[in-house]
């Protein structure tokens, strides 16, 4: 399986930090106490493994499976794991893979839902996201475009820079922002907790679906 982000694996953590310093990295790792307690946990679009290798770090008996397309991003993420701990990856389509039903304490997605158009990550949410147990959560870190006045202008001239550049070097399926929390919230979800960074430009949130919503 090839990745249109294979070719960006080492340049990625360079990139990110020339654009936003070490801010996309403090929202990840933001997500990292909601995950305390859990047996087993799911992240897609895992990336270079910045936030994997500081999970197993923090928990070392969790057990995490990953999901990433590219076997670059693959390899560098194993590079990153410290001595004593592992994490299991899969190199697969996100969008095409069986989710197991009740599997997962907590599912994480780390700047993957923008990768997408609205209808996309739709369909996608409402098949994945019964892979969580009961009462399970979701934890997202990602950009967001909820200001108002001069702010919000400024991030939506930002977010289209980054996904004119994306487009061309990836062939990103998405080219803006898809309104993911309202997606989630059509779904059922509640978000329980979450921040800002930026300004707003970047957020982390956790959020949960009832019994019956994720059974319906």
């Amino acid at each position: 399986m090839g990745s249109t982000f294979d070719k960006m694996a080492r340049l990625y953590r360079w990139l990110e930090y020339v654009a936003f310093q070490k801010d996309l990295e403090r929202c990840r790792f933001a997500l990292l106490p909601a995950l305390e307690g859990c047996q087993r946990v799911l992240t897609i679009g895992e990336g270079d493994g910045r936030f994997v290798a500081e999970l197993v770090r923090r928990y070392p008996t969790i057990e995490v499976d990953c999901l990433e397309g590219s076997a670059a991003m693959i390899a560098r993420a194993k590079e990153r794991l410290p001595g004593g701990t592992s994490a299991t990856f899969y190199h697969v389509d996100a969008l095409a893979w069986e989710y197991p039903a009740d599997r997962y304490d907590a599912v994480v997605t780390c700047f993957f839902l923008d990768c997408f158009t609205a209808s996309t990550l739709s369909g996608w949410l409402d098949r994945s996201r019964r892979t969580l147990r009961p009462s399970g959560l979701w934890a997202v870190a990602e950009f967001s475009d909820t200001q108002t006045g001069w702010r919000r202008w400024s991030h939506r001239l930002l977010l289209s820079v980054m996904y004119a550049f994306f487009r061309v070097m990836t062939r990103l399926e998405a080219g803006a922002l898809p309104d993911w929390k309202g997606i989630f919230i059509e779904q059922g979800a509640i978000r329980e907790q979450g921040g800002g960074l930026r300004g707003g430009l970047m957020e982390w949130s956790v959020w949960r679906w009832g019994r019956s919503e994720m059974t319906r």
